[in-house]
């Protein structure tokens, strides 16, 4: 499966160590050019993380020339958003089985409307446990310093039933 990744879950795994996962979980991951440069940042403490896997996994894409893209940043997605979601897009058009990786809740509603599988941060460190690539512990330590020590949002009912699932 081809995972199309966001800034803010490539900014969070790096921010948690977890990047390489997603290498671990899909057959390739993809990001777009817009996220690129909005994730590289050299004061950023994922900097390093991000920098390795853009050299080496991380593959950046070209997106699609589409009307599409114009509608999307008219619904007033930031333009990585929009970006992403049109080569997620463009990805299911060719038939490729394929998920993309995004937390914003607008940009996952716009998403899922076009019919694109998504998943965020949240997810890929779920699906990374019932893979076995981390434990119970780890991921609910991991969630948990996520939500207390970055700025990541989540609500009190999911990150209450998360947890508790991690049980």
């Amino acid at each position: 499966m081809i995972a199309i990744v966001n800034a803010s879950p490539l900014i969070y795994l790096g921010k948690l160590g977890l990047l390489n996962i997603l290498q671990q979980l899909f057959d390739q991951v993809i990001t777009v050019d817009t996220v690129k440069k909005e994730v590289l940042n050299p004061t950023a403490s994922e900097y390093a993380i991000l920098h390795d896997a853009f050299s080496d996994w991380l593959i950046v894409s070209e997106i699609p020339k589409s009307s599409l893209l114009t509608r999307l940043s008219e619904m007033g997605l930031h333009q990585g958003e929009a970006d992403a979601i049109l080569l997620a897009y463009h990805t299911k058009e060719q038939k490729s089985a394929s998920v993309i990786v995004i937390d914003d809740l607008a940009a996952r509603d716009v998403a899922r409307t076009l019919g694109l599988k998504v998943t965020g941060t949240i997810g890929v460190i779920l699906r990374a446990t019932k893979n076995g690539l981390l434990t119970r512990n780890e991921s609910r330590t991991k969630i948990r310093f996520l939500v207390e020590e970055t700025s990541f949002r989540m609500s009190a009912a999911l990150y209450s039933r998360v947890v508790s699932d991690l049980e």
